[in-house]
């Protein structure tokens, strides 16, 4: 029998001698580190939130970017309202009241006139034998003014329409009384100058009678109309007045405090910068400060400028050639109620009452210029011809005081008139002219207010974005 010996496996202790040598230990080979993809552009702005420093640059980024897109939005809305405020106070409100000022002014004048012509006629008493009678007043003068007047009416008329001062049935119902008042002033005037061998200062009983229809129709029917449409022009400038002030203040006001709110976050991002990344200059950011500090003080002074334009145009202008355009038509009634005076004994007290409660209110015109010495010396010398006008009627020297009525050489009456008149009109003229150079400056200093910030904000915005950048990258 075959005894089997079994076979124990040694164990080989490393080291001992004769042992295989041990295998080095495998390594899992390494992969290579993967870098994250750096944000570019906007997305650096709106990503994911980071560590603190990116939430705090990514913050004060989008408050930058807010604060300069309201002060763009306010600056276009505040140039755009006072734009339109100054706009409408310019060229609708102030050409709506000087046409229903010179309306007013034109339809006195016109009566002035008419009652002028009543005074046609030659002399009273009869010429020497042999001689022919000279006529003392044709007429012709006052006739050649009252049609100048009634051109003036006509253009007034059209200017309120297109002014949009009334609509179609006021502006047609004062036609239809103005062609009223022309069919009764044309009879009057038809029946003073056909009559036969008329006698200077009597008109026919006929001429008074529809003189005195054409001057109620004018007193009674159209002048109230007219000084409605004056009364509500002159509160249409005035209120004009107070919103374009008031909306280039609230403009200037709001640009204000926006570009303060923004320049003081601008500048303290940059000290931040400055502390927290050691970084002297940041030239976006201090491009984007000097931006919005032009544009913020060329627009507050733009509309500040544009408000004292308004102010001025209004007070230095227009007002003084309010008080000056009703001190013509309180002199066209002085001289209307003089030529009704001098024809109608009847009614000489009443006149001569009238006439005197108009020229007290003909005091010097409320105007800053020098030219309103002009206005007074005329004013004295039609009060001084007037006196001789009524030391002569009273002395029952018709024929001489019908001269010095209508006379056109210096101290007669209808020169005086004349004269002191168009010192009124010229004085009227320079103050209209101060109102609308200073509504175009107003005009002026709100022009061009679109293209330019729009422009240099939208810069800035970008700015922000390149100046805010490389800051982010090194947190990425």
């Amino acid at each position: 029998m075959t005894a089997t010996t079994a076979r124990t496996p040694s164990v080989t202790t490393p080291g001992a001698p004769g042992a295989p040598a041990a295998a080095p230990p495998v390594r899992p080979e390494s992969a290579p580190p993967v870098r994250p993809e750096r944000p570019r552009g906007l997305r650096a702005l709106v990503g994911r939130a980071g560590p603190a420093p990116v939430r705090r640059l990514r913050v004060q980024a989008g408050c930058s970017l807010l604060l300069v897109a309201a002060l763009l939005a306010a600056v276009l809305a505040a140039f755009g309202s006072a734009r339109a405020e100054v706009r409408q106070l310019a060229a609708v409100s102030e050409p709506r009241a000087v046409a229903a000022a010179d309306l007013d002014q034109a339809l006195a004048d016109l009566d002035a006139q008419h009652a002028n012509q009543l005074v046609v006629g030659y002399p009273a008493t009869p010429p020497p034998p042999g001689q022919e009678p000279v006529l003392v007043d044709d007429g012709i003068l006052a006739e050649i003014t009252a049609q100048r007047d009634r051109g003036r009416v006509s253009a007034d008329l059209a200017a309120l329409s297109a002014a949009g001062a009334a609509d179609a049935g006021p502006v047609q119902s004062l036609l239809d009384g103005l062609s009223l008042y022309d069919g009764m002033s044309g009879t009057e005037q038809s029946s003073t100058t056909g009559q036969l061998n008329p006698v200077v200062g009597r008109p026919p009983a006929l001429a008074l009678d529809y003189y005195d229809l054409a001057e109620d129709q004018l007193q009674q029917n159209l002048l109230p109309r007219v000084r409605e449409l004056l009364t509500v022009s002159e509160q249409q400038v005035a209120q004009g007045r107070a919103a374009a002030q008031r909306d280039t203040r609230i403009g200037a006001l709001l640009v204000g405090l926006l570009a303060l709110a923004a320049l003081g976050l601008l500048v303290r991002w940059q000290l931040d910068l400055l502390r927290r990344h050691r970084r002297v200059f940041n030239p976006p950011l201090l491009l984007v400060s000097a931006v919005v500090l032009a544009v913020a003080l060329t627009s507050v002074l733009a509309l500040l400028g544009a408000s004292g334009d308004v102010g001025a145009a209004v007070g230095d202008g227009y007002t003084p050639y309010a008080a000056t355009a009703q001190a013509q038509v309180n002199a066209a009634d002085a001289e209307a109620s003089e030529s009704r005076w001098l024809v109608d004994d009847a009614y000489r007290p009443l006149l001569q009452q009238q006439y005197t409660g108009l020229m007290r209110t003909l005091g010097a015109p409320d105007a800053p210029d020098a030219g309103v010495a002009a206005v007074i010396r005329t004013r004295s010398a039609y009060l001084a011809a007037d006196s001789q006008l009524r030391a002569l009627a009273g002395a029952g020297a018709l024929d001489q005081a019908s001269v010095q009525l209508t006379g056109v050489t210096r101290g007669e009456v209808a020169f005086a008139y004349y004269d002191f008149s168009t010192q009124l009109s010229r004085l009227a003229g320079e103050q209209l002219a101060v109102a609308n150079d200073r509504f175009g400056a107003a005009v002026g200093d709100l022009a061009g207010w679109t293209v330019l910030p729009s422009v240099l904000l939208a810069a800035a915005l970008l700015l922000v974005a390149v100046g805010v950048r490389p800051r982010l990258a090194e947190f990425s």
